[in-house]
């Protein structure tokens, strides 16, 4: 069964801030900050760990309100640095969509990301939408074999204690 996408994905683009980036065989959950057809995504040192972006890679969406899938695109990624043309509208768009910054709300956050960051302007075109099949499998990778072992015999205190009547 194959998904169509939905009419309102740059609706859907506008208002979600996670996207799933396809880098080097498999897809990565990124934070966004949209500006009109184009999502803003910061990595580096303290950001999300993301690998550089190659030219062109597809992007799936999903909607907000609903958790459901969106549609996967083709995308054009472009690395921007500080006074490139868009480094203000992209810093305008991020540093407020940024949750949970050590430098808060503040130059501090944007001095970080000149200096330790990698700012992205993903651009998604929007009428390549690419099918995607429900029952494809996932990608996801197999676990690690791992030596950490649950011991044989469970601790008295699993369960809880039990309690005194009286």
């Amino acid at each position: 069964m194959t998904t169509p996408a939905s009419p309102a994905v740059p609706a859907t683009f506008a208002k979600s801030a996670i996207c799933w980036l396809h880098v080097d065989g498999r897809d990565r959950p990124a934070w966004y900050a949209a500006v009109g057809d184009t999502a803003y995504v910061v990595s580096g040192v303290g950001e999300q760990p993301l690998p550089e972006l190659p030219p062109e890679l597809p992007i799936t969406l999903r909607a907000k309100d609903a958790r459901e899938y969106a549609g996967r695109f083709t995308a054009t990624a472009t690395q921007l640095r500080h006074g490139d043309a868009g480094w203000a509208e992209a810093m305008a768009a991020l540093q407020p969509a940024r949750l949970n910054s050590p430098h808060g709300k503040s130059e501090a956050t944007i001095e970080h990301w000149v200096t330790a960051g990698v700012v992205w302007a993903v651009r998604p075109d929007f009428d390549t939408a690419a099918p995607v099949t429900r029952d494809a499998p996932s990608g996801a990778r197999e676990n690690v074999p791992t030596p950490a072992t649950t011991p044989v015999r469970l601790p008295k205190h699993f369960g809880g204690r039990r309690r005194r009547s009286g």
